[in-house]
């Protein structure tokens, strides 16, 4: 059942070297103007939702695998991943634990209170995409690089067990959050584009 649920956040849902290397010489000062204007943007409404393309490398089978849909970041509902191609599937993260929906309706769930990782990777993911500073600094050691292409923010997990899922995020965009990487414990990378539709 772990294996299975950790497998459906590799596919349904967020890279060291397909970043800029810069951020990680980059630590963030939390009291700088320019990281203070980006986590204001990213928590700046209560629901933000549209389109994701999602490509996930796969480091031992050297394959990439490639996957689209719609996404709902809900600070009050959690995250929601809604898969449509290539088949249909919906992940939906909160803090109560993670449900999946499969395309003959049937689901799985996990409560939080069950694994200590799901519950981490759901309260660290809901606090990137709001723009939680206070749970981001506690989790995280976090860089920023600000360009003129826009901003970088850099995650690297604090605590030993949670290393072992999340080795590393990364997370960039402009006024908008644009486009998250996430490196698991075993080095295989998962890219989010993002278009956002509404707030």
């Amino acid at each position: 059942m772990y294996k299975s649920f950790f497998m459906a956040l590799l596919i349904c849902g967020t890279a060291l070297f397909a970043v800029d290397a810069s951020i990680w010489k980059s630590p963030a000062n939390l009291e700088s103007p320019e990281v203070q204007q980006v986590m204001q943007a990213l928590s700046a409404a209560e629901t933000v939702h549209g389109t994701f393309t999602q490509k996930r490398s796969v480091v031992k089978i050297k394959r990439t695998f490639e996957s689209s849909g719609k996404f709902e970041i809900s600070q009050k509902n959690g995250i929601t991943w809604d898969m449509e191609k290539p088949f249909a599937s919906k992940l939906v993260i909160s803090d109560s634990g993670v449900i999946q929906t499969n395309a003959d309706g049937s689901k799985t769930k996990m409560a939080s209170a069950d694994n200590v990782i799901f519950r981490e990777i759901a309260t660290s993911m809901r606090a990137v995409l709001s723009g939680n500073i206070a749970v981001l600094e506690n989790r995280f050691d976090l860089f920023f690089l600000q360009q003129k292409k826009g901003w970088s923010v850099g995650l690297l997990p604090k605590e030993k067990t949670i290393r072992k899922a999340i080795a590393s995020i990364v997370l960039e965009g402009d006024k908008d959050l644009k486009k998250v990487e996430l490196v698991d414990g075993e080095g295989n990378i998962l890219t989010y584009e993002f278009k956002q539709s509404g707030k």
